[in-house]
C-alpha cells in the first residue's frame, strides 16, 4: 500500500453560481484525499456561507430553498449533532447560527429566550440526551439548552477559569474537558458546572501546557489536547496523566506553525487545524503524519470555492458519523470532510475502492 503521506495537496475549484443554489443539486463529482493512485481516505462534502448557499456534493444531497439574508462573518468553531443540523460559533454575529438541513431552516440558538445572549461564544458540545452545551470565553460561562434549544442551565465559571477554549463533552463519563487558555491548565467539571479537578501548568515540558487551546477525546477517552504556544499534541490519560506528545514547530508536511484546534475521529486518528499554514493535517495516535488536507486559499466573498481551501482555519469537530467540521474563518464558512470509514462506504461506495478501506496507516 502507498503511504498515504502526499507532499503536495490537492486544490479543486469550483465555480459556484450563486442563483443556482436555490435549487437542489443534482450529483457531482467527488473530491477525496489522497489523490490517485492512493486510496482515498477523505472527502470533501461541501461548504456552507450564507445566504442559502450551500455547495453539497456528499450526504447533504439539498441546498436550503430561500435566501436566507444571513452571512457567517467571523465562524470560530462549527459542530454538527450528527442528525443533520449544523452549529457554529461566531464572533462578529456574536451568536451560534444553527443550520438544520432536514427542516430547511436557518436559525439563532436561544433567539427567544435568551436575553442574555452570547459575547464571543467558542466551543460547542452534545450530550448523550442530545442538549446542547455552548462555551464563551468573554463570560467566562458555558451555557445549556435542551434539544428544544431553550437555555436549561448556565455554569458561571468566572472565578475559576480566565478563558474557555474549545472543550469537549464526556458523554461516557458525563463530565465536561475544559481548556482554560489563560490559565494554563485543563479544567474538568460534571455535567452541572462542578468542577471535580484540574491539571497541567505553564510550560514546555512533558504534561506542561502554554495556551492550550482545545480538547478532544480519543476513542479511549484519553484526554488529547492542543498546546498551541508549544507547537505540539499531548495526550493524558482521563485522570489527567500525562502520557504522550508530539510535534515541532515548522512550516513542512507534519509541522506545525499555529495549531488551532484538535479533534479525534472512531479509529483514533488525529486531525489538527494549524492557522497560519491553512491546513488540516491527519495523524495516528503515534503522532507520525498520515495525510494533510487542503491548503491556502483566500476566497472571501467570492463565487470560486476550493475544496479544502483555507484561510486561517480553526476550530475542527468530529461527530459521531466520522464527518469533520472545520471553521474556515477568514474566508467566513465552514468546510465539511468525511473520513471514510467502513460504514460511509457501504452507504457511498467508491469506485476506485474494491473493498472497504483499511484503517489508515502510513
Amino acid at each position: 500500500m502507498r503511504s498515504m503521506l502526499r507532499l503536495k495537496w490537492i486544490l479543486v475549484t469550483l465555480c459556484v453560481m450563486l442563483t443556482a443554489c436555490a435549487a437542489p443539486q443534482k450529483a457531482r463529482e467527488r473530491y477525496f484525499w489522497p489523490g490517485p493512485p492512493d486510496i482515498p481516505r477523505v472527502e470533501w462534502l461541501g461548504f456552507y456561507q450564507g445566504k442559502g448557499q450551500l455547495a453539497t456534493p456528499g450526504f447533504l444531497s439539498e441546498v436550503l430553498g430561500e435566501d436566507l439574508g444571513m452571512t457567517l462573518g467571523f465562524p470560530v468553531f462549527a459542530a454538527g449533532d450528527g442528525m443533520g443540523r449544523l452549529y457554529v460559533s461566531d464572533h462578529k454575529l456574536a451568536g451560534v447560527m444553527i443550520f438544520d438541513f432536514p427542516g430547511k431552516t436557518v436559525r439563532m440558538l436561544g433567539a427567544k429566550d435568551f436575553p442574555e445572549g452570547f459575547h464571543r461564544p467558542t466551543g460547542i458540545g452534545f450530550d448523550a440526551s442530545g442538549n446542547i452545551y455552548v462555551g464563551d470565553t468573554a463570560r467566562k460561562k458555558i451555557y445549556v439548552f435542551n434539544k428544544e434549544e431553550k437555555l436549561a442551565g448556565v455554569f458561571d465559571l468566572s472565578k475559576e477559569l480566565k478563558s474557555i477554549g474549545f472543550f469537549a463533552v464526556d458523554k461516557m463519563r458525563k463530565r465536561l474537558i475544559i481548556p482554560d487558555i489563560q490559565g494554563q491548565a485543563i479544567v474538568i467539571t460534571d455535567l452541572g458546572g462542578k468542577i471535580l479537578s484540574s491539571f497541567g501548568k505553564r510550560g514546555p515540558g512533558d504534561g506542561e501546557l502554554n495556551f492550550p487551546s482545545s480538547v478532544a477525546l480519543d476513542p479511549q477517552g484519553n484526554i488529547v489536547v492542543c498546546d498551541q504556544m508549544n507547537a505540539r499534541i499531548e495526550t493524558f490519560t482521563p485522570d489527567g496523566v500525562f502520557k504522550s506528545k508530539f510535534g515541532k514547530r515548522g512550516d513542512g508536511v507534519g509541522e506545525f506553525n499555529i495549531i488551532k484546534a484538535v479533534a479525534v475521529d472512531s479509529e483514533g486518528h488525529i486531525y489538527v487545524t494549524d492557522g497560519r499554514s491553512s491546513k488540516l493535517s491527519l495523524f495516528n495516535d503515534a503522532g507520525e503524519i498520515l495525510l494533510q488536507v487542503g491548503g491556502p486559499a483566500s476566497e472571501k466573498g467570492g463565487a470560486m470555492v476550493t475544496a479544502g481551501g483555507f484561510n486561517f482555519p480553526n476550530g475542527v469537530f468530529i461527530d459521531q458519523n466520522d464527518t469533520i467540521y472545520v471553521a474556515d474563518v477568514f474566508n467566513q464558512r465552514v468546510q465539511m470532510f468525511q473520513y471514510l470509514n467502513e460504514k460511509y462506504l457501504r452507504e457511498h461506495p467508491v469506485q476506485a475502492v474494491a473493498e472497504p478501506a483499511a484503517p489508515v496507516k502510513p
